[in-house]
């Protein structure tokens, strides 16, 4: 029996990967920095163990995780939400199959400088430039504002005439990029050596604020998928990789960020995401009912998830065999709110905050 890691226990499309490698047969094993997060409660996991914060404590985060993958005698890590970062860093401290792509890599698709300008000739991205350069205050409100590494959206200025003297300070950490007026598109994929594995598209249809999305509607665009798939065998790419694509009212399609990590486009491939990391053949979702966080649209968006069709959608995290993360999600939410309120940072960012990666490059322990 083979047994697999993951990480970002938080994440419910991390128990999506938990459920779906327990039904291939395999051992699950997850971590986390959190006491109590969704994950840890499923019955599709069979050890759970807290792991020290990659973003405070990197070197005891990558002596636990070598430590634990001989002990358990791990033969494949994904990791799912920021931590990714520090896994691709220390990838060669790990003596097993680890799906991330090398950390250079990772942090050109990160850098949201980076990425729109670096890649222009590989995949389409709108006019991006960083706000030491910006002079076209004249049109501001023709460009979205928004900070090189930043995640959720929520730090985001639109559709208004910015101060000029915000950005004094910020010239190298934010940037000006076209706004591009059209739909959104939300891709997932998986990769591994260049070879596509698996691909979800979705629109995001609800979201929380100006942040993440928690409701997920299956969206088919040939022409972003022809350009994703070109895309990740060009850069020769392993792990997840997901992107946020526009398309403008002619139909071009500009891709503003990327996220070389899972997100929630994963739950259209649900039980099938094991077998995509498996197999050689390409899985694509199939299933074309929209899928969504039920209490959180509850909570936030309670007259959408009233409405007709929305509050019958399947829930990600409820499952009849396995009710307890559904039951007991709430207590992972306690974790975010203490350090809420400890740190004085918005929920969004406490949910983010001892993993998330916002530059520096050190390989070396």
């Amino acid at each position: 029996m083979k047994t697999i890691l993951l990480s970002g226990a938080r994440a419910p499309i991390a128990l999506e990967l938990a459920r779906s490698f327990k039904n291939r047969g395999y051992r699950v094993i997850m971590v986390d920095t959190l006491k109590l997060p969704l994950s840890r409660f499923s019955k599709a996991v069979d050890a759970y163990f807290r792991m020290p914060s990659p973003r405070f404590e990197p070197k005891k985060f990558v002596s636990f995780i070598q430590k634990l993958i001989q002990r358990e005698r791990i033969s494949d890590f994904i990791p799912t939400c920021e931590e990714v970062f520090y896994v691709s860093m220390f990838k060669q401290y790990f003596d097993c199959k680890v799906w991330t792509a090398e950390i250079d890599l990772m942090a050109q698709l990160h850098n949201k400088y980076r990425f729109s300008t670096e890649f222009s000739k590989l995949i389409p991205t709108p006019k991006t430039v960083k706000m030491s350069d910006f002079e076209d205050w004249q049109r501001s409100k023709d460009y979205v504002f928004k900070p090189i590494y930043s995640r959720f959206g929520t730090t985001i200025i639109k559709n208004e005439m910015p101060e000029k003297a915000f950005f004094e300070d910020k010239g190298d950490t934010w940037i000006a990029q076209s706004c591009i007026n059209g739909h959104e598109i939300c891709i997932y994929s998986i990769w591994d050596a260049g070879q596509l594995k698996a691909y979800s598209a979705y629109q995001p249809s609800v979201r929380v604020g100006k942040g993440a999305s928690i409701y997920f509607e299956p969206i088919a665009d040939k022409f972003v998928y022809k350009a994703v798939a070109e895309f990740g065998k060009a850069i020769n790419f392993t792990g997840q990789l997901s992107f946020d694509v526009m398309v403008d009212e002619s139909g071009a399609i500009f891709f503003i960020e990327c996220n070389p990590r899972a997100t929630s486009g994963g739950h259209l491939i649900n039980n099938r995401l094991a077998k995509a990391f498996e197999d050689n053949e390409e899985v694509q979702f199939q299933d074309n009912q929209a899928k969504q966080i039920s209490t959180m649209m509850l909570f936030s968006q309670p007259l959408d998830f009233l409405k007709k069709g929305m509050s019958g959608q399947k829930d990600i995290v409820y499952n009849k065999k396995d009710l307890a993360p559904f039951l007991l999600q709430g207590l992972g939410l306690t974790e975010f709110l203490s350090l809420h309120l400890r740190k004085k940072i918005s929920l969004l960012e406490a949910s983010t905050y001892d993993i998330e990666w916002n530059g520096g490059l050190h390989d070396e322990l």
